[in-house]
């Protein structure tokens, strides 16, 4: 007789039946009734059933408990087992067993399960055993159920017997019952360790598994049943506790193996029970700290549940914080396990009063069944040593030999090329860094100089207030800063300083940046390191040297890096051989924390990493959640500027985003127009306005080395195209198009962005961090068609064609002759641009005994004037010793050219200006000491400064009332401002004290420092084994 039936369960329990093989059995148990669960994932069912019939002990009864979703009506038959008679040996005798399907509702968890199908159907009421079976625990071989019954007749006492629990071929130790921890179970077996019988001494233990289980006679309903709220993962032990706790048997049976594939467990079968591929599988962390959590809470009194759970925030918070040192996903279910104990305690009570109503015994009279200190210290040991044996990979000494060698070679080619950069830089630049000694700052035509203080750094990073803007005006930092504050740090506080290293170390910094990029798709390391070169030269021939542009040297810095460490966090990067790829949440956390200055250097990179995250998420099928985790740093990081951008779009702040902190100057921004790529390329190797047709043209060797830029690019470009004709790289080189042509988008749209006002008109926004984003993609498809470039290694080396060698090598050579051309070339523009560089330092300043008086309230000011005609003056409000870099605001910037800058005590400021220019006037003088001016300072030798002009200027303050002269050399003249009132001038900041204490701004700080902490703990190698033959 067969089961017909309309659902998978029907069909696949009919198949086996009607495949089953026919076999004699030892016997049939009638007093035996095996209980097997299923949902709608039925892969492992039919294996399972096989086994079961299998047996050489038959139970008499099979019920299949059918949990699924789909409402069947139960169906019941009997199948013929023939048995031999054991009076007569030779005698066949046809037994019948049992086989029903029957329908349970919403039941909770195998338990549960179980527990409806005792109370409802007849084949497991009054019997003598209940043999408990998921549809993913098998019997390991045809004898699991004697033995358990062998077992049973030697210790009839025992209340339940457990099976030794192994993997789903068979060989792999899972456990072999468990033990009574501090309020946890301990099962001192080595998830993982080969059976080797090593176990089978245990009988009594304190609770085992209910998978392959032997539930004997009434216990269930003595026991009153299993407590569902603890679920799948805990419920065994919950009861196993409570029959100890009650006085009865716990006993496992080594000798009866039990094979689980522990689906649930292990992530391939969602909680509702879908199946899910081996590459889908869920991380199931929570539900088991979930579990673990409920038996330690209902394991302890409920009086001391108030004091534990305070002390499980703080332990949990550090064992959190250590998982993440060990780039474990658990981490993060720890952080949120006091906060769901809270959602439990009325579930936790019910269960509480229940193992403390059917306790007879307590832990005391039970020390034979629990684990000591030592097992414990023992098997964690045991455990440790196993992990790092599976995890490590077992390489013969000449293969550890050749990848030393290998490391040795490609680490010194990439430092000399590193090397090669920083001479060249510091060639370029030798007047600059020689004047650095004397303790000045760097500057610009585009980059302001600094005197700044680490304190007023870090307020002008963190607060969304420009201090140098009249008295202050609120709005949001500039990101910038964050970048120059972290690099303040390493140079002791001295920005001057930071600012100096940034920008020597930006050299041999990118050219190792893209080494690593390079490195990604190809193992040669002479085309790494021509990559890493022709980076360098393209930021020395756009110019970015010579302008000291600090946040387009902040992208070359980080952004080929950043991107190296994608690509690894997915698993897709070129090693050598016999290592092989494998995913990093560690090279997540790096990509995301890199991504940090890119974005805050150049916020309009927003723009295009949005769609290449969403272009990544599909070329990307496995592993996306390390790509989830890259955006949050950087987006936490740009906050307010994106809240504010957001917020005021409907006014034209989203412009904000197009701007850096360097000033706009006509020959790199120009005005607002909509140019082409020829345009924009030209642009950037300082071929914007030439004249192509004149004769001087072609005579000037910077020119003709800028067109050769040109043309390198354009090969280059050419042999990238070849990518898209590469199969082998499909995905990857695909995506790094998809960075080609977003750059390009947005070093097309940004030019026509307009920024701000200048003495020049309007400007637009830059065009270099687009194409630093397309050339990104170009070099490393460029380096991607000189193939893989694997060194092979065999231990016995074989003949090879010198045909195949030179195929093999033929790509790279050309690949690594075009980069190393282009470099060279690049790099000679760059040197041409640096002839008429625009960077120097700046020694200069307001005299010492103003820095003295701003030195001593960081609400002080001075005033700094310079007149550049009989009816035009220029001046700044100064808090540092120089007009500073830390003040530059793009925010501002665009709220003036929107003609949306709302700042009364500038206006005042720049009216008494006009006065003071125009005649003595003392009233001009009390309303600039009412503001909170301290004194004013009138730059002599200003180059937009005229001297008649100046002398005017200088004539009239010297006339009013409340100045004296204090200082007065040929840089120019302090005159200190004197408040009649004796009270202590310094600036109003009501508004900038609520800023300051702002809730929103405490909040973006905490959010924005716990998040770079989590990541920097995750990005933190947790060991260089492994790491280094990657690189």
């Amino acid at each position: 007789m067969t089961l017909t039936g309309g659902n998978e369960i029907q069909r696949v329990v009919d198949k086996v039946l009607v495949a089953r093989p026919y076999r004699h059995a030892a016997r049939v148990d009638d007093q035996v009734t095996a209980i097997i669960t299923v949902q709608e994932d039925t892969r492992f069912l039919p294996e399972t059933l096989r086994a079961v019939f299998s047996q050489t002990v038959v139970p008499g009864a099979v019920v299949i408990a059918d949990c699924s979703q789909q409402e069947t009506a139960s169906l019941r038959t009997d199948i013929d087992i023939m048995t031999q008679s054991a009076a007569a040996q030779h005698q066949q005798i046809r037994q019948q067993v049992t086989v029903q399907i029957m329908h349970v509702h919403h039941a909770q968890s195998f338990g549960d399960a179980v527990g409806k199908v005792t109370r409802i159907s007849p084949l497991a009421q009054g019997k003598n055993a209940l043999w408990l079976l998921h549809d993913d625990s098998r019997p390991a071989d045809q004898w699991c159920l004697e033995r358990l019954l062998e077992a049973w007749s030697n210790t009839p006492t025992a209340a339940i017997l457990g099976a030794k629990q192994l993997d789903w071929d068979g060989e792999l130790l899972h456990n072999v019952g468990a033990y009574a921890g501090h309020h946890c179970l301990r099962t001192l077996v080595v998830d993982g360790e080969p059976d080797q019988e090593q176990y089978d001494m245990r009988q009594d233990v304190f609770a085992v598994s209910f998978a392959g289980a032997l539930v004997v006679g009434d216990t269930l309903e003595a026991m009153r049943g299993v407590t569902p709220w603890f679920g799948t993962f805990g419920e065994s032990a919950d009861f196993c506790r409570r029959l100890c706790l009650h006085g009865k048997r716990v006993v496992v049976v080594p000798q009866a193996r039990i094979a689980h594939r522990r689906a649930r467990f292990e992530g391939i079968r969602t909680a509702d029970g879908q199946p899910l591929d081996a590459d889908e599988a869920v991380d199931t962390s929570m539900a088991r700290l979930h579990s673990e959590q409920k038996y330690r809470y209902t394991d302890i009194s409920g009086v001391r549940w108030p004091v534990v759970w305070l002390a499980s925030i703080l332990i949990m918070c550090v064992k959190a914080v250590r998982e993440l040192f060990r780039k474990n996903r658990i981490s993060w279910c720890m952080f949120c396990m006091p906060w769901i104990a809270l959602c439990n305690i009325p579930s936790a009570l019910g269960a509480r009063r229940r193992v403390r109503n059917q306790s007879v015994l307590s832990y005391k009279d039970l020390s034979v069944l629990t684990a000591d200190r030592r097992q414990i210290d023992q098997w964690k040991q045991a455990t440790r040593q196993f992990e790092d044996q599976q995890q490590g990979t077992l390489l013969s000494p000449l293969v550890v030999a050749h990848l030393r060698k290998r490391r040795i070679v490609r680490w010194t080619i990439a430092i000399i090329a590193a090397l090669v950069a920083l001479l060249g830089v510091c060639a370029m630049y030798w007047d600059v860094l020689r004047s650095l000694w004397s303790g000045g700052s760097l500057y610009s035509t585009m980059l302001a100089p600094t005197g700044a203080t680490m304190g007023q750094l870090v307020a002008s990073a963190t607060t969304p207030w420009v201090f140098g803007v009249g008295t202050g005006v609120p709005a949001p930092p500039t990101p910038w800063l964050l970048v120059l504050m972290v690099a303040s740090v390493f140079t002791g506080g001295h920005v001057a300083a930071a600012l100096s290293l940034m920008f020597f170390l930006a050299a041999p910094a990118m050219v190792l940046s893209f080494w690593a990029l390079a490195g990604v798709v190809t193992r040669s390391d002479t085309v790494r390191a021509c990559a890493g070169l022709a980076w360098f030269a393209l930021a020395c021939a756009w110019g970015l040297f010579a302008q000291a542009n600090m946040p387009m040297l902040t992208v070359f810095v980080c952004l080929p890096a950043a991107f190296a460490f994608v690509f690894r966090a997915v698993g897709m990067y070129r090693t050598e051989v016999a290592v092989h790829s494998r995913p990093s949440i560690q090279a997540a956390a790096l990509a995301a924390l890199l991504f940090i200055p890119v974005v805050a250097a150049e916020p309009q990179l927003l723009f295009a990493l949005i769609v290449l995250f969403i272009v990544f998420l599909v070329f990307v099928t496995r592993h996306r959640l390390m790509l989830v985790l890259i955006p949050f740093p950087a987006a936490f990081a740009i906050a307010p500027t994106l809240v504010n951008a957001i917020r005021y779009g409907y006014q034209g702040m989203w412009r904000q985003l197009f701007g850096d902190i360097m000033l706009p100057a006509q020959q790199v921004n120009g005005a607002p127009r909509l140019m082409g790529i020829v345009q924009i390329a030209l642009d950037l190797v300082g071929l914007g306005n030439a004249q192509w047709t004149s004769s001087a043209f072609w005579k000037d060797w910077s020119h003709i080395a800028a067109v050769a830029v040109l043309v390198a690019m354009v090969a280059l470009t050419l042999i990238a195209l070849g990518t898209l004709l590469m199969s082998s790289v499909l995905r990857p080189s695909r995506m790094l198009w998809s960075l080609i042509v977003a750059g390009l988008l947005l070093a097309v749209i940004s030019p026509s962005v307009g920024i701000a006002v200048t003495p020049y008109g309007q400007a637009g926004g830059s065009a270099a961090p687009g194409m630093a984003l397309t050339f990104v993609g170009v070099i490393t498809c460029a380096a991607m068609v000189a193939g893989p470039a694997i060194t092979h290694f065999t231990e016995l080396r074989g003949k090879e064609s010198r045909v195949q060698a030179h195929a093999r090598m033929g790509s790279r050579i050309v690949v690594a002759v075009v980069l190393a051309c282009v470099a060279a070339l690049c790099a000679t523009c760059g040197v041409f641009r640096a002839q008429f560089m625009q960077v120097g330092v700046s020694s200069q300043g307001i005299p010492v005994v103003a820095q003295d008086y701003l030195a001593q309230n960081g609400d002080r000011r001075v005033l700094a004037m310079a007149a550049e005609s009989n009816g035009s003056a220029a001046y700044n409000v100064m808090r540092t010793s120089r007009g500073d870099l830390i003040d530059s605001s793009p925010v501002q910037r665009v709220r003036v050219a929107l003609n949306r800058e709302v700042n009364p005590e500038n206006d005042h400021i720049a009216l008494i200006s006009g006065k003071l220019l125009g005649n003595a006037d003392s009233d001009a003088i009390n309303e600039l000491i009412g503001l909170g001016f301290g004194g004013i300072y009138v730059v002599k030798n200003s180059p937009e400064s005229s001297a008649k002009a100046n002398d005017q200027l200088i004539s009239n303050i010297t006339a009013s009332d409340g100045t004296q002269t204090v200082v007065n050399n040929d840089e120019g003249i302090y005159f200190r401002l004197v408040n009649i009132d004796g009270v202590d001038q310094k600036i109003t900041t009501d508004w900038q004290q609520r800023t300051q204490s702002s809730v929103w701004r405490q909040a973006w700080l905490w959010c924005l420092g716990v998040i770079a902490a989590l990541y920097v703990i995750v990005a933190i190698p947790r060991t260089l084994r492994g790491n280094e033959e990657e690189a």
